[in-house]
């Protein structure tokens, strides 16, 4: 009669073992990221902080049908606009970016300034990270809001030498409406 219990006990403790150790490591995986030192639109500037899902992005400023979830944050001062674009996975409700998804283009910046009677350099993201979590995960995908934090190391193309870095810790709200 105790042996017919004990293998029953022992496959039920190897369980719930297996699956706390799992809740954790998922747990201990989730990026962190606090809601407080939002990165704030400079005065006389226009800022947006947007997401669509299902969506891609072409060149540097055309979104089109895709897998992704993309992000993009934009800012408007004194006729020049920088965008930085961000592809995520549609699963989950966080998820986090490497230099390995940079640099395979999981992220694209773009800087345009057609009233400018200057040349600059384009740049490329090099290294870095993005951080995303879902602070709405109960809501409709139309009405989620998603907390990113992004550290993007640019380098301009043909001049290594010459190096900026864009930060962008803000709420993104939905661009898309479902009904």
């Amino acid at each position: 009669m105790k042996s017919k219990l004990i293998l029953p006990l022992l496959l039920l403790s190897s369980t719930s073992l297996f699956y706390s150790c799992s809740k954790q490591k998922s747990e201990k995986n989730q990026p962190a990221i606090d809601g407080k030192n939002l990165t704030t639109c400079g005065e006389g500037s226009n800022c947006s902080f947007l997401f669509t899902e299902q969506a891609d992005f072409e060149g540097y400023t055309t979104l089109k049908p895709g897998v992704f979830r993309v992000f993009w944050s934009s800012q408007r001062t004194s006729g020049i606009t920088t965008t930085l674009y961000i592809k995520a996975p549609m699963q989950g409700k966080s998820f986090s970016l490497t230099k390995t998804d940079i640099i395979g283009g999981k992220i694209q910046f773009n800087r345009s300034c057609p009233a400018c009677l200057m040349y600059e350099a384009p740049f490329k993201p090099v290294d870095g990270y993005v951080k995303g979590i879902n602070t709405t995960p109960n809501n409709r995908a139309d009405q989620t809001k998603w907390l990113l934090e992004a550290k993007i190391f640019l380098q301009a193309d043909g001049i290594p030498q010459l190096k900026d870095t864009v930060f962008v810790k803000q709420y993104f709200d939905p661009n898309f409406v479902i009904d």
